[in-house]
């Protein structure tokens, strides 16, 4: 897709940090240019986690993080829906269909519907440079569902085809699916060093390689590295039980993270990224650093 802004789409099981990830992907790639970064939750987990004022459901703002300048789209399946009835020119009558809560009773009656319209705001997103939209950008990125709900979610258009065969849905499901396969779309996925996010993330992988649905990175997340030996000279009881803790996590993701790297090299995969165990409350410098930290391994 000529003119498309790359996409990239972040998933990981709840608790890994994704979101986190996200943005501070979003933080790297605006070095490079102009980037917007999404989520299709409504969660406000971006601008929670940017330390930002919660943007309003349906609507895209600029945001400053850390001295740097993002465009910030929050999505939910109701504007997305409303935005559809218009394009379709329903007017009066769409927002009669909106009040009266059609768009949850369309969610059920057509699998798939509410995740084809939430993507397919972020596919408008990254269409905007073929059509000279003022707000283009050079670079999406979606916080997307976690891996235990991604591949479902990036191929609703697929289920929705199999019960949708006409009208102007149909097509949008099929230009939304050919974007989530174009060379410029990347899933990436966030993991931690145990047990269930590793087989969740593995599992993902195969999944959407079987839908021809491209993964990028791999990105382990809260890694503990090992600390160095504590001098004997070190006798503050406090001191010495926090350095035997920090051993203990590190010896126990280490079996975990040798497993990860001898499956991803097993399947011809680039090596993961890892990234530090920061502090629960992630600042913006945190999300600097961590944009750091990706942009010294990032493969494009």
């Amino acid at each position: 897709m000529p003119d498309v802004a790359p996409l990239h789409i972040v998933s990981g099981k709840g608790g890994t940090g994704k979101t986190t990830v996200a943005l501070a992907l979003a933080l790297m790639l605006r070095r490079s240019g102009e980037t917007l970064v999404c989520e299709v939750e409504s969660r406000h987990g971006l601008t929670e986690a940017a330390g930002v004022a919660k943007i309003p459901e349906g609507q895209e703002r600029s945001v400053t993080i850390a001295g740097q300048k993002l465009r910030m789209l929050s999505v939910d399946s109701r504007h997305a829906l409303r935005d559809y009835l218009d394009h379709v020119r329903l007017g009066v009558a769409g927002a009669l269909l909106d009040k009266t809560g059609f768009a949850d009773f369309a969610s059920e009656l057509a699998p798939g519907l509410r995740d084809v319209l939430l993507t397919g705001k972020v596919y408008q997103a990254a269409r905007r440079r073929m059509k000279g939209h003022p707000d283009a950008v050079d670079a999406v990125v979606m916080d997307a569902p976690p891996t235990g709900r991604i591949e479902n979610f990036l191929t609703a258009g697929e289920a929705l085809a199999e019960v949708v065969v006409v009208g102007p849905i149909a097509p949008q499901a099929q230009s939304i699916m050919a974007l989530l396969r174009a060379e410029t779309t990347q899933v990436h996925l966030v993991t931690t060093c145990t047990e269930m996010a590793l087989t969740e993330t593995l599992a993902t992988i195969d999944a959407l390689t079987g839908h021809g649905i491209a993964v990028g990175h791999v990105i382990v997340n809260q890694v503990m590295a090992a600390p160095p030996p504590l001098p004997d000279t070190v006798t503050e009881p406090a001191l010495r039980i926090a350095w035997e803790r920090d051993c203990a996590v590190a010896a126990e993701q280490q079996p975990w993270a040798d497993l990860l790297a001898d499956r991803l090299s097993a399947l011809g995969r680039r090596p993961a990224l890892t990234l530090p165990l920061l502090p629960d409350e992630v600042a913006p410098a945190d999300l600097v650093r961590i944009a750091d930290l990706l942009a010294e391994g990032w493969d494009a």
